[in-house]
């Protein structure tokens, strides 16, 4: 097989993302104005906007510089990545299938995510029921699918050289592993893809718990709670997880005082006390 038939593969994978991230772009500025009531979602998505055309171009360029010609141009709507296979994906179903999969399992996990606070703040909480409410279901559908997810990262580097293997496109990276014949492409690329996520750090703080409008009449209203605060200590012992607050409260007996030090604003702290009703 010749080089050129070899790297056939390579060049539709780069037209594959060009088109990926055209839709992105697309998608992004259609929902840009739905959510400009939320400043912070709004500086999100435009960020994600910039972020996803700075990728087409640096990919149109490198496509551009192996093969002479740029892309067709064609687009794709971002839904259809989802459920339709890749452009030449018949002729690697495996990675293909997995790479929808892949896809769809993240949908999964990103809808549960929108579930967890909705079952919490509507009376569907663990509160309610030892098993079966919506948050019971959603922890472990979360858990089931986050747990796939990782199955597949973990095998669709391989199942790729696999498919080349079958191809007899051999191993041409230069590096001092690949040169002597072992080659190292999936791991590499398995290793730097766990790496990136680690770097990329926790979703939850690890630190302080940040404060949404008190419920109305309240006791942590009427003691001054605001939207945006941070609090960061409970009786004078810094918190971590939101489950050292529930700990805090837990350990205070009712009509009892809680203090809470919080960080309002640019670094201001402040000293909160909030009565545990007794009811």
């Amino acid at each position: 097989m010749t080089d050129r038939q070899g790297t056939n593969r390579l060049h539709s994978q780069l037209a594959q993302m060009i088109a990926l991230e055209a839709a992105i772009e697309q998608r992004l500025e259609e929902l840009i104005p739905e959510v400009s009531r939320h400043a912070e979602a709004t500086a999100l998505l435009n960020g994600f906007q910039s972020l996803s055309k700075g990728h087409r171009r640096a990919l149109e360029a490198r496509l551009l510089a192996i093969t002479n010609k740029p892309p067709d141009g064609k687009q794709e709507s971002a839904t259809s990545f989802v459920t339709n296979a890749a452009p030449g994906g018949e002729n690697y179903p495996v990675s293909t299938s997995l790479q929808i999969v892949y896809t769809l399992l993240h949908q999964a996990v990103i809808g549960y995510s929108v579930l967890h606070p909705l079952a919490t703040r509507f009376l569907d909480s663990r509160w309610i029921a030892s098993e079966g409410t919506a948050y019971h279901l959603t922890r472990q559908h979360t858990v089931d699918y986050v747990r796939a997810i990782q199955q597949i990262s973990r095998l669709l580097h391989d199942v790729v050289i696999w498919e080349l293997d079958q191809e007899g496109r051999e191993c041409q990276c230069i590096c001092p592993s690949c040169g002597i014949g072992i080659c190292l492409c999936a791991m590499a690329g398995r290793s730097f893809l766990s790496d990136t996520w680690i770097e990329a750090g926790p979703i939850a703080d690890s630190t302080g718990v940040y404060v949404q409008s008190p419920k109305q009449n309240s006791a942590a209203a009427k003691a001054g709670l605001q939207r945006g605060d941070v609090i960061i200590a409970v009786a004078g012992h810094e918190i971590g997880p939101y489950d050292d607050l529930q700990s805090g409260v837990r350990n205070v007996e009712p009509g009892k005082e809680i203090q809470l030090t919080i960080r309002r604003g640019a670094g201001q702290l402040e000293e909160v006390v909030i009565t545990r009703p007794n009811t």
